[in-house]
């Protein structure tokens, strides 16, 4: 065993070691590098829930790209429209997950009391609900079979304006400027909520067919592709790809483009994440900086003495280093302990809750990124011990003669 490490050991060991006038300065530095990991086990591990809680749901109303035609509205009705023939290459790939078939159209909901504003999503029966079932308030998904199906899926919202429940009537109304209203009347199979506002306020799922037949167009054309990708860091390229090879009367934009506002807040998470990393380290570090000068003028007798017998400064440096890396391992392994059971306690039982029309989300979600938990422990104690270096020099200021005239 080298020296330097069996000494910083028995130190490490001695009852006066821990009775000493270091003690409690050096458990307020093992004390603040736990309080920092912490830290930054909370801003990473809500901060990347934010982000891909938001991006699921966003996703699992619209996919993550949308190819459609070109249209002047803004209620994102599909006046025109699609082939699926002209987009087949472009969709011919492995990574796309899957695509949905879908058409829009706006309409008024109305039951003998009440209406409500809202956009009904024509739906096919291969189309992929992939997490929206975790929305699912009471009822069913629709069932959508050979036959046109008669099942609607409403949102809790848009439930509650009607005054409608699961297995009631609502009937929808679709207006024209050139031609009478139609009407067609569902059942409701299901509610969801989704804690989205800008889709729990108007969107309706039912079968993809009523709305072909109300805008008369081929039983073999929709209003719209939604491709949802394997990776989401995807979607630029791969939107720009698909731009490039559908015909020039389609678009094709993506999530991000379409909710600029709701994206661009949410990638600010990054730099808070960042900054508090940041700064966590350098508190965490200089309070190991302080304990390490305590602990080396409190021991200025015994490096006197390993210099008497012939032990080089650095190997003397390296007893305390030793000592130092010790203590920033005690405080990561309590602030891992800590920190990590506080994210796992919101995992598991939502008990911190949000507002979702400020927040999209009814509780705090967490997200445990093991890279990144992994990165912020060895970045932590890394940084820290090379924080220790410069100070850990002071012990090239003590002599060994006035050292030990002290003994």
């Amino acid at each position: 065993m080298k020296i330097s490490l069996f000494i910083a050991k028995r130190i490490i060991g001695s009852k006066s070691y821990k009775n000493s006038v270091s003690a409690p300065i050096i458990k307020i530095g093992i004390i603040a590098i736990s309080v920092g990991l912490i830290a930054m086990h909370i801003a990473i591990g809500t901060g990347i829930g934010f982000q891909n809680k938001i991006k699921d749901k966003i996703s699992s109303f619209e996919g993550h790209i949308r190819v459609s035609t070109y249209e002047n509205n803004s209620t994102n009705t599909t006046l025109e429209s699609i082939d699926p023939q002209m987009i087949r290459s472009a969709t011919e790939t492995e990574r796309i997950s899957f695509v949905n078939s879908v058409a829009y159209a706006s309409t008024v909901f109305k039951t003998d009391k009440n209406f409500a504003g809202g956009l009904l999503k024509g739906i096919d029966s291969t189309y992929r609900w992939n997490t929206f079932e975790d929305y699912l308030i009471d009822g069913r998904l629709p069932d959508i079979g050979s036959l046109i199906s008669r099942e609607i899926l409403l949102s809790k919202h848009i439930a509650r304006t009607l005054g409608v429940k699961t297995g009631d009537r609502v009937s929808s109304y679709f207006l024209f400027e050139d031609r009478l209203p139609i009407r067609r009347s569902f059942v409701v199979s299901g509610l969801y909520d989704s804690g989205f506002p800008d889709f729990d306020q108007r969107i309706a799922f039912a079968d993809l067919r009523h709305v072909q037949k109300i805008y008369q167009w081929p039983t073999d054309q929709v209003g719209a592709f939604e491709i949802t990708l394997d990776n989401f860091d995807d979607i630029h390229q791969f939107s720009e790809e698909v731009y490039d090879q559908v015909p020039a009367p389609y678009d094709v934009q993506h999530v991000k483009e379409r909710y600029p506002e709701i994206f661009n807040w949410i990638s600010l998470f990054d730099t808070n994440i960042a900054l508090i990393i940041v700064i966590m380290i350098i508190v965490g570090g200089i309070n190991m900086i302080t304990a390490l000068l305590v602990l080396i003028l409190e021991r200025t007798q015994m490096i006197g003495l390993l210099g008497v017998l012939g032990m080089q400064q650095w190997s003397t440096q390296k007893v305390f280093l030793y000592n130092a890396a010790y203590l920033i391992g005690i405080g990561l392994l309590w602030g891992n302990v800590l920190g990590l059971g506080l994210l796992a306690l919101q995992h598991q039982t939502g008990w911190i809750t949000l507002d979702p029309t400020s927040y999209y989300v009814t509780t705090v979600p967490i997200a445990f990124d093991v890279p990144m938990i992994t990165a912020i422990n060895i970045g932590t104690f890394v940084i820290c011990v090379l924080m220790l270096l410069i100070p850990s020099l002071i012990i090239s200021k003590v002599t060994p003669i006035r050292a030990l005239r002290r003994v």
